[in-house]
């Protein structure tokens, strides 16, 4: 699209330059060139501001949503109770799994190394 708008600027300048009084290359262009352009630019324009309006929208209502569940953690008044949320960690509150248990590990004596005359042979054996 911009290249559009370069070479429909360069063409106009060029035709305004040959115009036989200043004033009239002025007109030319403005508007033959100026004032077109800045219409296709902005009618061409038009999806990219809604889609940037669109995500703006959808940016500020996550920033908003995520702000009020925090607000609403840091209300609760629990002071009095802090085993029950000691509890609710311990018992249930984040259950996941260990990535490696003991025992997983690989080690010296789980990988087998095959010497020369012990390789495996590849291709058709007879």
């Amino acid at each position: 699209m911009y290249i559009v708008a370069i070479a429909w600027i360069y063409v106009v300048l060029m035709m305004s330059i040959t115009e036989q009084s200043v004033i009239a290359g002025i007109m030319t262009f403005v508007f033959y060139g100026l004032a077109p352009l800045a219409l296709f630019l902005w009618i061409f324009g038009t999806p990219a501001r809604r889609r940037s309006a669109h995500r703006k929208a959808l940016l500020a209502q996550a920033e908003a949503s995520v702000g009020e569940s925090v607000d609403q953690m840091v209300d609760q008044h629990d002071a009095a109770d802090a085993g029950r949320n000691e509890d609710h960690l311990l018992n249930g509150g984040g259950q996941f799994g260990a990535a490696v248990q003991t025992g997983d590990q690989v080690g010296d004596g789980d990988v087998d190394h095959a010497g020369r005359r012990d390789a495996q042979q590849v291709g058709h054996r007879p």
